[in-house]
């Protein structure tokens, strides 16, 4: 992988596990990402890193029976006032 996305992949997870100290949930969920920023990237590109990034953090794996809904919204923005915005839903078994 190259270095940038290394770091950044570093820096989302060091931003996941300091706001969210539970457990990692077990599903299923639905899981809704919002994000505003530049555009230089493929919706399943921003949600597979998040997903990929949060295994054993926020979900015990990303396999569609942990994870069976999935929402991502992009809007553009400046790079300044880019953010992610995630929201997870467990759902009824």
């Amino acid at each position: 992988m190259p270095a940038a996305y290394t770091a950044k992949r570093k820096a989302m997870l060091a931003s996941i596990k300091e706001q969210y100290t539970g457990a990692p949930l077990e599903g299923p969920l639905r899981l809704e990402i919002d994000v505003s920023g530049e555009g230089r990237a493929d919706t399943d590109n921003i949600a597979g890193a998040l997903m990929d990034c949060a295994n054993g953090v926020l979900w015990v794996d990303d396999r569609v029976n942990v994870i069976s809904e999935l929402q991502v919204r992009w809007r553009k923005n400046t790079k300044a006032n880019s953010v992610w915005l995630v929201r997870i839903y467990e759902l009824v078994k």
